[in-house]
């Protein structure tokens, strides 16, 4: 099977991704000297002039090179990213400790202040779970450029697909200290028209959920499994008379 070249320049060496009228393809650059790989996006029909328009407001994306017009179709050429997407590392029973925990979602909210400005659609894209690329250990998060085509995305549509890669992360577990239940509950409570709201959010109750943590791992083994039953059959309770009370009104 020959190879595909676009422009004489990229070697595709991977289909990422594959729809109608968008493909993401990786790609090695033949004309640089270390061969560096990319990742494109490429769109046809309808979408070139939507996209056109798009790329043409993004500013301030280090990752992004630019676009340029291939037999009719638009590429738009990013870094290619390695990691592992979000989803294989933060999982229900995954064995990450809090402090990655706090300093991911700290990633994660920095990300989506960060690419608040972007076209609506590209940020919302930049969200979704494939694209979000972590090194836990190392408390580093970059993003894979797939930008697929989503329609009549805005600030809102961003803040809650940030919402929802923030409670993969922040996920309600047996240990989790009151201050992060308390900052679970008031995203499903409160309304967060942008990230740069969520954000603000964030910063007022970061600091009470690391005290609390700190104050769990100051407590004994025993102290700690005593406080954290207790916290945990309290919650049940609530739960369980918020239900019943739903059920009589």
């Amino acid at each position: 099977m020959d190879a595909i070249l676009i422009r004489s320049r990229y070697k595709v060496t991977h289909i990422q991704h594959a729809q109608d009228q968008y493909a993401a393809l990786m790609a090695v650059d033949l004309e640089s000297r270390d061969k560096r790989e990319y990742l494109l996006n490429v769109y046809e029909g309808q979408l070139v002039k939507t996209y056109v328009d798009s790329f043409d407001r993004l500013r301030h994306c280090p990752a992004y090179h630019g676009i340029f017009m291939d037999k009719g179709s638009l590429v738009a050429v990013f870094d290619a990213v390695d990691g592992a997407p979000i989803d294989q590392v933060f999982y229900k029973g995954a064995q990450v400790s809090w402090q990655e925990r706090v300093d991911a979602a700290q990633a994660l909210f920095h990300l989506g202040l960060s690419i608040s400005d972007y076209p609506p659609e590209i940020a919302c894209a930049a969200l979704l779970s494939d694209n979000l690329r972590f090194w836990p250990k190392e408390g580093r998060l970059e993003v894979q450029y797939q930008v697929r085509p989503m329609e009549d995305m805005n600030p809102r549509e961003e803040a809650l697909l940030l919402m929802d890669q923030i409670k993969k992360v922040l996920l309600r577990r047996f240990s989790s200290p009151k201050a992060e239940i308390r900052f679970l509950d008031s995203l499903e409570e409160q309304a967060f028209l942008t990230p740069v709201a969520l954000y603000s959010h964030w910063l007022r109750a970061k600091e009470g959920i690391i005290r609390d943590y700190e104050a769990l791992e100051a407590k004994s083994s025993l102290q700690r499994a005593l406080y954290l039953c207790f916290q945990n059959l309290g919650r049940w309770c609530k739960r369980l008379w918020k239900k019943r009370k739903g059920r009589k009104a």
